[in-house]
């Protein structure tokens, strides 16, 4: 199968369902996720492995999806810095989250295969992922429905092992244009500067001058046009932060109080970005407590859900932002009202929390 590259069109049809987002209300709640043959997906697991180890050397330092070393802390730790950074200089920053509507589903092939061979790929390599892409469909499942096959004629799919580093490469030139026409922040000697931070579709930009505002529409607009893509100006943010002017608008892109990246809610200060985030946190994890609170559970097993579920929406956020004190003292509540049911304790609930070897008479 991999030596001529070709699969049948039976084994390149997917089965596309739909898994909402949060709660659903309209088409655009669900992400699509392409079930795919497992003969296509050893191939493209192959191919994959073949490309990951070039990807260092290929895609720009400020990507850091796919690039070994590189992990999604570190970019969302790369943005808070740069807030830290202008709190103390007070210099006109405007920070930009750019959404790429159905950013996966709208890459051009022509643009994929030109790409690829742009960055040195044999003729060879790149006819046995056109195989991979060629005459390609997919059909729609919903309420145990599925729909027609029909052809799928741009995207990389979402579900392919191949699909991430495909699009990290076609991604590649607009993050060096964007590098090329933005200053940048240096936040010490030995860092290069920053000037944009992205992680696979998630780009994140840094914009010091008000004339660097035409150089970065004139980037996306050509991105747009070689690739099929569209910026989601409604799902696109700017933040202000320093002394930077709001009056000056950026490709009609709203002034919010806050960005989210990378599923981190920041604002124009370090404070009030850990204050965002972990009140957010805290106030889903007490809701959760209370809809699990009448469920039949012993000690052991509340004690389990509150590692599986409770406490596992912490992590994330924790590895770039200090919970403030506040939301200490209230998941430290919610956790235990939760394993005790509101009991009231005899003795104070900070001498429970000890070890076992701090107990009374050890």
């Amino acid at each position: 199968m991999f030596a001529p590259g070709k699969l049948t069109e039976q084994q390149k049809r997917g089965v596309v369902v739909c898994i909402p987002k949060t709660r659903p209300n309209q088409p655009s709640d669900y992400r699509q996720i392409t079930l795919l043959n497992t003969y296509y997906k050893i191939l493209a697991r192959i191919v994959a492995n073949r490309i990951r180890p070039t990807l260092e050397d290929l895609l720009h330092p400020s990507q850091y999806c796919g690039r070994p070393g590189n992990t999604i802390f570190e970019a969302i730790a790369s943005v808070r810095e740069a807030i830290a950074f202008d709190e103390v200089k007070r210099k006109p920053l405007c920070i930009l989250t750019l959404d790429f509507k159905d950013a996966f589903d709208r890459i051009s092939h022509t643009y994929l295969f030109a790409i690829l061979r742009s960055h040195g790929f044999s003729d060879s390599f790149v006819d046995r992922i056109r195989h991979i892409y060629e005459n390609a469909t997919s059909m729609v499942q919903v309420n145990g429905h599925i729909s027609a096959p029909f052809p799928i004629q741009c995207s990389v799919r979402q579900g392919c092992p191949l699909s991430m580093c495909l699009f990290t490469l076609c991604i590649n030139p607009l993050i060096y244009r964007l590098r090329q026409q933005l200053r940048g922040i240096q936040i010490n000697r030995r860092q290069r500067k920053m000037a944009v931070v992205a992680y696979a579709d998630d780009i994140t930009g840094f914009v010091t001058a008000p004339e660097e505002i035409t150089a970065i529409e004139l980037a996306l607009r050509c991105y747009e046009r070689a690739t099929g893509a569209k910026l989601n100006i409604e799902k696109s943010h700017a933040l202000a932060v320093g002394t930077w002017d709001t009056t000056r608008r950026v490709m009609d892109i709203p002034y919010s109080n806050e960005i989210k990246v990378l599923e981190i809610h920041l604002s124009n200060t370090t404070a009030q970005s850990a204050m965002s985030s972990w009140a957010r946190i805290t106030t889903m994890m007490r809701i959760q407590a209370r809809e699990a609170y009448t469920r039949d559970l012993d000690l052991a097993q509340r004690i389990q859900y509150i590692h599986t579920y409770l406490l596992a929406k912490l992590w994330h956020t924790a590895q770039v932002l200090l919970p403030p004190n506040v939301s200490i003292r209230q998941i430290v509540t919610a956790v235990s009202w939760f394993i005790w049911h509101g009991d009231i304790f005899q003795v104070p609930l900070s001498t429970l929390q000890k070890k076992k070897e701090e107990g009374v008479g050890a």
